[in-house]
């Protein structure tokens, strides 16, 4: 009865009686076959566009039989490498030039995993389809610590941190910064830069936002510990289009200066043919100004009933439903 052949490693199966003077020989290469496919390894220069693993009954030279493969050379074009069409496992090191090509590993007839560039990959293979462990594994759970010093890929699906509800911090660090994002799952709390965040999202340090920002209820507080922290907002040409001075109690517009009022304006273009203020009042049985101040009766007090006046000092000039007019100004009597 002649010889046959196992179909993973292709190792040559004696009958009883057979090989006569040759059975260490064919036995030692069974031997080194196992070998090989505990610990071996081989490198493989990529020929063609379709390549495959040699895979040879009986001898040792068959590369398909080693642990670790090494696939070497420079891809022309989309590129499949395959194996026998049996189930087995292989530890495939990818250290081909891809360039924008792709390179699949495949059972024969079967379906292909995509290699990545420069990168070592655990492989499966059922007869007919071949998987990547590491990304077709599912669900992994890691009892201890996890550490990874590469980088971490998801593509696709969600991650979830503590999805168990439980109280478990996270924490990212940056290259000078411990807490650089840290959730406080006790408190339900969210801190940048800061591992006591004191509301829902703490931020220490500045914050910018190229796109909008809406508040959906509740309310905005600038500066709630009541600092000495400034305010100012932006337009198109003005740096000052609004200034808070929290140091002087005053707001500005169009100055970062606001100077003897609370409330100060300063519209300083000499060319911009605009009013400093409009005041556009759409209830019409309404004043436009509500004064609010001490009576008395010289002008001793913001408000006054002496009805002398000084000398006409001046006119202010202002504009009624788009027709100038002069309101006069006195002199303190």
């Amino acid at each position: 009865m002649a010889s046959t052949y196992s179909s993973t490693l292709n190792l040559e199966l004696q009958a009883s009686g057979e090989n006569s003077g040759t059975w260490g020989t064919i036995t030692n290469n069974n031997l080194t076959k196992v070998e090989s496919a505990i610990k071996g390894y081989v490198s493989v220069a990529i020929a063609s566009t379709t390549d495959a693993l040699t895979a040879t009954d009986g001898t040792t030279a068959d590369e398909q039989s080693n642990a670790i493969i090494k696939l070497t050379g420079s891809l022309t074009g989309n590129t499949t490498m395959q194996c026998e069409a049996v189930e087995n496992w292989y530890i495939v090191d990818n250290a081909t030039t891809m360039g924008t090509h792709t390179l699949g590993f495949k059972p024969a007839g079967g379906t292909a995993t995509n290699l990545v560039a420069s990168s070592k990959h655990i492989l499966y293979s059922d007869g007919s389809t071949m998987f990547d462990v590491l990304k077709d594994a599912g669900d992994i759970k890691a009892n201890g610590t996890l550490t990874v010093s590469g980088n971490t890929s998801l593509d696709g699906g969600t991650f979830v941190f503590n999805e168990s509800s439980a109280d478990l911090d996270f924490r990212i660090e940056g290259n000078g910064d411990a807490n650089l994002f840290f959730s406080d799952a006790g408190n339900d709390r969210i801190g940048i830069k800061t591992a006591s965040p004191s509301t829902e999202l703490h931020v220490v340090g500045g914050i910018k936002a190229t796109g909008g920002i809406d508040f959906d209820g509740g309310g905005f507080t600038f500066n709630d510990s009541g600092a000495s922290v400034d305010f100012r907002a932006e337009t198109n040409t003005l740096t000052h289009a609004m200034f808070i001075d929290g140091s002087a109690d005053k707001i500005g517009f169009g100055t970062s200066a606001p100077t003897s009022g609370f409330v100060s304006i300063d519209q300083a273009s000499s060319t911009g043919a605009i009013a400093v203020l409009t005041l556009d009042q759409g209830d019409a049985d309404q004043e436009f100004i509500r004064f609010d101040g001490s009576t008395a009766s010289d002008q001793s007090a913001s408000l006054s009933t002496d009805t002398s006046v000084g000398d006409l000092t001046g006119h202010i000039r202002v504009n009624i439903n788009g027709t100038d007019f002069w309101i006069p100004y006195y002199a303190t009597n």
